[in-house]
This record gives C-alpha cells, sequence and structure tokens, in this order.
C-alpha cells in the first residue's frame, strides 16, 4: 500500500476566497466547487472568510461537532438560549458542540479555519427573537485604547504603516475628527492598502473619513517609536508607523464615516486642550513647530 501527498496551493485558496465567503478544502460535496478539494467522506474542512461586516442567523447543529481557529479577525457568538456572548479573536481556537444554540456576527476581515465531524448537512435554522434580531443589527464595536511610553502597555501583534493629514484653512485651522472607539480628536488618515503608496492612502483616508478631495504637498514627519501602541479590543495591539503630510482640499464637502462622531476646524492651540492620544499630541506639537521654520521632524 502506498500513500500519497494532496496539495492546495495558497494562491487558488486565495483566489476562491475573493469570490466566494466559504470555501472547502476537504469533504464529500454535493454541490459544485471552484477550487479542486480534496475528497473525504469523514470530515469536512475550510475556511470561512468574512470582507466585510458578516453575520449568521440564528442555528445549530444535531450531530455534527465544529472546531475553529481564528486567523484573523474578530467574531462574536451569542448563546440565544442565555443570551451570553463569547468573542474569539486571532489565534483563538474553539469546538461549538452539537445541539448549541447560536448567533454569529463578524468584523471585516475575519478569516476562520473550520472543521466539522461528521460531515453532512445537519444544520437546523431557528426563528430569532427581538434581541437576537436586535444583537444581529448592531454591528460590533471596537474600542481603542493608546499607549506612549507606557510600561504598561501590551506587546505588540502588528505593524501596519499608516498615513495622517493636516488639512489647513486660511493658515490657522486644521480639521480634526473626533474617534468613535476612543472619543479623542484626531487628524484624518488610515492603514494602507495593498496597491498604495503612502501618499495616495492618504488621498483615500480623507476621502472616505470627511468626503474631502485632497492633494498631498509636503511631509510633515515621520512616527516611528515603537514604544507608541495601540491596543484595540478586537485583539490587536499596534506598533506607530505613521507618516503625517500636510494636505490641501480641492473639491468637496464634510461628510463624516462611520469612525468619527465629529468634526471641527481647530487652532493647534486649541486642539491641544482637548482630549488626545499622547501620540497625536506629540505630532499636533510637532505640526506648531513645522509651521513657523517649514522643517520636517523625524521621530
Amino acid at each position: 500500500m502506498s500513500g500519497e501527498i494532496n496539495k492546495i496551493e495558497a494562491i487558488a485558496i486565495k483566489q476562491s476566497l475573493l469570490q466566494n465567503t466559504r470555501q472547502y478544502l476537504v469533504g464529500h460535496l454535493k454541490r459544485p466547487q471552484k477550487l479542486q478539494h480534496i475528497d473525504d467522506n469523514k470530515i469536512e474542512i475550510g475556511i470561512t472568510s468574512y470582507a466585510q461586516h458578516s453575520v449568521e442567523d440564528p442555528h445549530t447543529h444535531s450531530n455534527a461537532y465544529e472546531y475553529q481557529y481564528v486567523l484573523s479577525g474578530y467574531t462574536e457568538y451569542l448563546n440565544i438560549d442565555t443570551n451570553q456572548v463569547t468573542s474569539f479573536k486571532h489565534g483563538d481556537f474553539y469546538r461549538i458542540t452539537p445541539g448549541y444554540r447560536y448567533s454569529q456576527k463578524s468584523k471585516p476581515g475575519t478569516d476562520i479555519l473550520f472543521i466539522k465531524v461528521p460531515p453532512g448537512n445537519d444544520k437546523i435554522n431557528i426563528q430569532p427573537d427581538k434581541f437576537v434580531q436586535n444583537w444581529l443589527d448592531n454591528k460590533i464595536k471596537t474600542i481603542r485604547k493608546d499607549y506612549t511610553d507606557d510600561s504598561k502597555a501590551p506587546m505588540p501583534n502588528s505593524i501596519r504603516p499608516a498615513v495622517a493629514v493636516a488639512l489647513f484653512k486660511d493658515e490657522e485651522y486644521v480639521l480634526f475628527l473626533k474617534r468613535k472607539d476612543s472619543g479623542n480628536w484626531t487628524l484624518p488618515g488610515g492603514t494602507l492598502d495593498f496597491g498604495e503608496n503612502l501618499m495616495s492612502c492618504g488621498v483615500r483616508e480623507v476621502k472616505e473619513e470627511t468626503g474631502f478631495d485632497i492633494k498631498i504637498l509636503r511631509l510633515i514627519g515621520t512616527y516611528t517609536n515603537p514604544k507608541t501602541v495601540v491596543e484595540y479590543s478586537d485583539g490587536e495591539v499596534r506598533q506607530e508607523f505613521t507618516l503625517v503630510y500636510e494636505g490641501k482640499i480641492t473639491s468637496g464637502k464634510i461628510s463624516l464615516d462611520n469612525e468619527s462622531t465629529n468634526f471641527k476646524w481647530l487652532k493647534l492651540n486649541e486642539v491641544l486642550k482637548k482630549p488626545l492620544a499622547d501620540s497625536q499630541r506629540i505630532r499636533i506639537q510637532d505640526i506648531i513647530e513645522y509651521k513657523k521654520n517649514g522643517i520636517s521632524i523625524f521621530r
């Protein structure tokens, strides 16, 4: 008797998940699969990928045990019998036993590897009551906590290049946003996507967060202090890697996205009196110096 190795290449899995929320890797499946999977009638294995905020309506399984490993992101399960919520983040592994009645919702960017034993369709749908439906209708809220040179800061587990943009009006006022996740005031900006450079990232993020079209004028400063970290309630602890640019509005009108609750045009000395993360306070002080002498600052 001779054995064999079966391989499914990473690029094939990635391409299939661009078109499907769920992709089976192993199983004896009745429905045609675009990905050439491994046939097996004893077990089902696959990946569920949530590019957008997603929910699973209430259900249970009569026979199957589900084993799941969170490859990325964050997901929550609601026990519809007790209304208890259990959360899972990147790196967590868990088991769901037959008869457990639940709903699920996941943040964008959540990927989960699942194993189901025994295989087969034993899913039983359950009509949601008012409480469950309300829970499903409310997206997962992320809480943010900022640390700078703080011995109590958690250990970082990610680094994501980011951009912030200072938009001036009448040379005195700068646009600031009030963050929903922390209540602090901040410059508009965000993290780099694949296929972008940092300047195009700044243009996109400002458009998404404020509604304004802008052009980047020049670099104000770089901020790479490894002891500046941001802790999110979904388990990510991000080490700072941020470039701050000066930008100019070319068109558009103010329109906030769901990450902010308010906006104000403020003088730089005024905003220092507002609730700010320490890292943001340092940037504002640097912008004040930059406007005096025109020299970029590197930290």
